[in-house]
């Protein structure tokens, strides 16, 4: 496998956390159910400590207005 296909995997693995913590938090909602909650949080962590380094996404470059840089 390539460098670049591993880059691109993990980039589709970290979106995957994404939407994966925000079900967790929404199944934590439906069945007050803590263990959802924590893995929920966990999840949406790897996206945002994950998201500059590999997505090059940045909330504050967004608000600030300035061009996200593509790589």
């Amino acid at each position: 496998m390539k460098k670049s296909e591993k880059v691109q995997n993990i980039k589709y693995i970290i979106w995957f956390n994404l939407f994966i913590g925000m079900y967790n938090l929404y199944m934590f909602n439906e069945m007050n159910s803590i263990f959802h909650l924590v893995l929920g949080s966990m999840n949406i962590g790897v996206w945002v400590f994950c998201r500059e380094k590999y997505l090059h996404f940045s909330l504050a470059a967004i608000f600030k207005g300035d061009k996200i840089k593509q790589r």
